[in-house]
């Protein structure tokens, strides 16, 4: 009974921390300033524009959406046609873009 007792205090307090730790959405580090949450973007580059700094995506949704890009080198190896991921921070501004591996429907295994 008593481990009982002393195992549900030890899941009523490590939620209760757990719900310290994140409060309407945002994260909060332990010193108590908040962390921002990075949102994602998917989709296909429609157009990369390296002086203008900015990069036009096909949402997964077929919106085409144009954002900021922090550095120029996010651009760096893309291309027209790219399926990408993109993260950006809180203004809009996209801080890093990762291609997505191409579907292989269709394609062969290694070694058959």
């Amino acid at each position: 009974m008593k481990t009982l007792v002393v195992t549900l205090f030890s899941l009523v307090l490590i939620m209760g921390v757990m719900g310290m730790v994140v409060t309407s959405g945002q994260a909060v580090s332990p010193d108590r300033t908040e962390l921002t949450l990075a949102k994602f973007v998917g989709g296909t580059i429609e157009e990369i524009d390296p002086a203008g700094l900015r990069v036009t995506i096909q949402t997964e949704f077929g919106k085409k959406e144009s954002f900021p890009v922090g550095d120029a080198a996010v651009l760096m190896g893309l291309t027209k046609g790219d399926r990408v991921s993109a993260e950006m921070d809180e203004q809009g501004k996209v801080l890093k873009i990762v291609k997505l591996v191409p579907d292989r429907k269709g394609a062969t295994e290694p070694g058959s």
